[in-house]
């Protein structure tokens, strides 16, 4: 069975152990503590969906995101932001900026997986 190649990019460990724990027995799910190790990532692996913390220190999600965007091969890959930001405001900037969808932290399981299959065909 070929399966959907999931991407978390979150410095918090925990984080990514739950999104695992979330989402391993429907995909492949790949850790990363920061954007340049997801991007070396991805330059030389497909990746079908990215989730992305917004803050992170060294590179920010928009800047990861904005990479993501630039390139031909990931120019139209889903990419969702797991953040702790709810203001209107925020919503609107990640979504202006290319995000295809976003969710809040604390990350609820079922949440997260609806969200993940909606934008994996």
């Amino acid at each position: 069975m070929n399966r959907y190649n999931v991407i978390i990019v979150d410095d918090q460990p925990s984080i990514c152990k739950e999104v695992v724990a979330f989402l391993k027995d429907l995909y492949t799910v790949h850790t990363f503590r920061n954007g340049k190790e997801a991007l070396d990532y991805m330059s030389d692996n497909p990746v079908d969906l990215a989730l992305l913390d917004y803050d992170m220190p060294g590179m920010t999600g928009f800047e990861v995101l904005m990479a993501i965007r630039m390139h031909k091969s990931t120019a139209h890959m889903p990419v969702v932001f797991l953040t702790v930001e709810t203001n209107e405001r925020m919503r609107q900037e990640m979504m202006g900026r290319g995000a295809t969808d976003y969710l809040c932290k604390p990350i609820n399981s079922a949440e997260l997986r609806e969200c993940v299959g909606k934008h994996l065909p």
